[in-house]
């Protein structure tokens, strides 16, 4: 603890050495829940936009007429909409078993599931945001599998290069000569030259947007539960601690004592936070 100050008020007991290297274990728990997760969603993306080429290009696509949507081809529409849906449920069970290992305790474990599951965009909840994300991912297909058809690739060679570029979609082969005949083609992402909106910091890839999406919400699942363990050990508050000497004006901002009910000031406070907590109890507890 020599590198580390820590200022509390005479009500308060000391923090030890143990609660520090307590806190950053968990921090180290956390980010490798999350980490795992984000390789084993992004290799379900990879395989099925394998698939849905595989399932496009069986029936003849014209690059420049290609939709996925029923009003171009309903019966692939049907099987790529399997697709999708087989990957919806597939990331979603690994996004709730990732976000309940922070804990053994059965009772903690359906608490947490509930408030999971209530998390999304505009009180969506988990799976309606999620859902969202893979309709934009199947726009970002759509414009890939047109762009491979342009650039006159077979099957397999189309696979390869989509599995490729599936994190930087609008840069793959193809897609420069599409973009310079965006008005011809109905894929909707090669007619806006793959200009989404989106929140600040989102990627132009939405493979990338949803591994983010399924790694924060890992993150917030744990640092909820981390938070109601210290309410419930009747902690007084917490003390925030950086995690990380990577410039952050923000977690700068938030480090130092917090009462425990100040909800907002508990880590994470970004999607690569690595700051860290110890409980703080009052002297006669």
């Amino acid at each position: 603890m020599d590198d580390i100050q820590i200022q509390l008020l005479d009500i308060y007991q000391p923090i030890t050495e143990e609660d520090i290297r307590t806190g950053k274990k968990f921090v180290l728990r956390r980010e490798s829940a999350s980490n795992g997760l984000a390789s084993l969603v992004d290799a379900l993306m990879s395989d099925a936009a394998a698939e849905m080429v595989q399932i496009a290009y069986k029936y003849g696509i014209d690059p420049e007429n290609f939709q996925m949507s029923p009003q171009y081809n309903e019966q692939m529409f049907k099987e790529i909409s399997r697709i999708l849906d087989e990957l919806e449920d597939e990331i979603l069970d690994l996004m709730e078993e990732y976000s309940l290992r922070c804990t053994k305790d059965d009772d903690k474990k359906k608490w947490l599931l509930l408030w999971i599951l209530a998390l999304g965009r505009s009180g969506k909840g988990l799976r309606r945001s999620l859902e969202d994300r893979l309709w934009m991912l199947s726009r970002d297909m759509e414009a890939m599998i047109a762009a491979a058809m342009t650039a006159k690739m077979d099957m397999a060679r189309a696979v390869s290069a989509i599995r490729s570029n599936i994190h930087t979609a609008y840069q793959m082969p193809g897609m420069k000569e599409a973009f310079a005949h965006s008005s011809l083609y109905k894929a909707q992402y090669i007619r806006t030259h793959g200009v989404k909106k989106g929140n600040r910091g989102s990627s132009n890839s939405e493979a990338n947007n949803i591994i983010r999406f399924a790694k924060t919400t890992v993150q917030m699942a744990w640092m909820h539960y981390h938070h109601r363990l210290y309410e419930e050990k009747g902690a007084a508050g917490y003390y925030v601690l950086r995690g990380s000497t990577f410039p952050c004006d923000l977690c700068d901002s938030m480090t130092g004592f917090h009462p425990i009910d100040d909800v907002d000031g508990y880590p994470m406070y970004h999607a690569h936070c690595m700051c860290f907590t110890v409980p703080v109890f009052n002297i006669n507890d």
